[in-house]
């Protein structure tokens, strides 16, 4: 990730002479281990032994013809140090306490722990797991064994890093923009070579006729509705004109899903009345809960030869591809969802996300950082405190505020009502 720095960088040693580290000369005290638990004060601890592991994530794709394979690499793995040692002496109970009390401190990456080590320096740490052990033939010790993690960075720091920030919306755009790179892109290298034009044709044929049914469902504008039916037609027109391309025909396919996802938005946006407004509101759940169900798309034609199965397979995974990229921006446009209605069309996405091939190192990155960036948006809600209520007549809905303590608009902006002074039925607040 450019322009983050690396937590895995070793802390600078107090010396590079190893008995310099320990201690500066022969009358100065030594240097000892110790353990910092977040705004506590350092235990000490008899050093023995230290292990830092590491590595790096492969993804290693196996071929026929034996003998050939490939390896990507994905990522560095989180460092761990594992520390060995012991407490002794005759204060070593009260030490002793001292420690297990500081390692069962919470940390985390943005309160870590500090491991001091004489000849390692002091490191922010995160506590996995810790092991104390007393022998009954060993009195005025006890032995220690510490699992820690590296701390690295936190979730706001590396959105901020990345020119993120905080606005998880315009994030979640970034990464559905950069799937539908990736996805025409591995759509066009699947079908190298493998192409059967007639297969590819009939594919697209009727992957316009369920955009346009999913648009035969939403109310809106006429002229909004053609541009969207516009876009989905375009495919066709395309092959009407003898393109064959997989690149063009995923390009067009993924520009008609795109033109959906801004029509619905703008259905919603331009309501001049409130049944129009909350029949865009209504538009725009429907039309997510379309793309949702893709999960198991299947083209109703048949494939007899090698290509035709393989340009099938690859098309059908597109689509699926090109619902989730439509599924992932609608989902984080909806305007007041329940805990309960997030919850539902969040296991569908994971559903559709799970039908998509992964097995292309790029996609999988991809399609992980788009669930990321929706999942931030909608975490970022606190979605997780609503509560409601059932309202047997109508209320004044300030006094009803005040009865539930919750501002007034957060009333309104929770539950749309139709008349702005009362409210009745099932009340949503926080």
């Amino acid at each position: 990730m450019s322009g983050i720095p690396s937590p895995t960088v070793l802390p600078k040693p107090y010396n590079e002479a190893w008995r310099e580290a320990y201690r500066y000369d022969k009358d100065d005290r030594p240097r000892l281990s110790t353990y910092q638990a977040p705004e506590g004060e350092p235990v000490p601890f008899v050093f023995e032994s230290v292990r830092l592991s590491g590595g790096q994530s492969v993804d290693t794709a196996e071929y026929p013809f034996f003998g050939f394979w490939s390896n990507t690499p994905l990522n560095e793995k989180p460092q761990a140090i594992t520390v060995h040692g012991f407490i002794r002496g005759e204060t070593y109970i009260k030490n002793r306490n001292a420690l297990a009390e500081a390692l069962r401190e919470k940390t985390g990456d943005d309160a870590p722990g500090f491991l001091d080590l004489p000849l390692w320096g002091r490191f922010p740490m995160v506590v996995v797991s810790y092991d104390i052990e007393e022998k009954g033939k060993e009195n005025g010790q006890c032995s220690l064994a510490v699992t820690f993690t590296r701390a690295g960075v936190t979730t706001e720091e590396r959105w901020n890093l990345e020119g993120g920030g905080f606005d998880f919306y315009r994030k979640t755009e970034a990464e559905a923009a950069t799937l539908r790179e990736e996805a025409v892109n591995s759509f066009d290298k699947a079908l190298a070579g493998n192409t059967d034009t007639d297969a590819l044709a009939g594919g697209f044929t009727r992957f316009k006729e369920t955009l346009v049914g999913i648009i035969g469902r939403i109310q809106g504008a006429v002229s909004g509705l053609n541009a969207m039916t516009n876009a989905a037609t375009g495919i066709t027109n395309l092959i009407a004109q003898g393109v064959r391309a997989p690149r063009e025909l995923a390009g067009a396919l993924f520009s008609a899903a795109g033109s959906i996802v801004t029509g619905v938005m703008e259905i919603k946006n331009s309501a001049v009345d409130a049944a129009a407004y909350f029949s865009g509101l209504n538009g725009i759940k429907n039309t997510l809960l379309q793309f949702l169900s893709l999960d198991n798309y299947r083209l109703d034609t048949e494939a007899v030869t090698v290509k035709q199965m393989i340009t099938k397979g690859a098309a059908e995974n597109l689509f699926r591809t090109a619902g989730l990229y439509a599924a992932g921006q609608i989902l984080v446009q909806l305007e007041n969802p329940t805990y309960q209605q997030v919850k539902g069309y969040w296991e569908l996405y994971e559903k559709l996300e799970a039908s998509v091939d992964r097995s292309d190192p790029a996609m999988y990155r991809t399609l992980q950082d788009l669930r990321i960036a929706a999942a931030r948006e909608l975490s970022s809600r606190s979605l997780d405190a609503e509560r409601s209520r059932r309202i047997s007549a109508s209320v004044p809905l300030l006094y009803l505020a005040h009865y539930l303590g919750c501002g007034d608009e957060t009333l309104r902006r929770l539950n749309n009502p139709a008349d702005s002074f009362v409210m009745e039925g099932e009340v949503r607040y926080v």
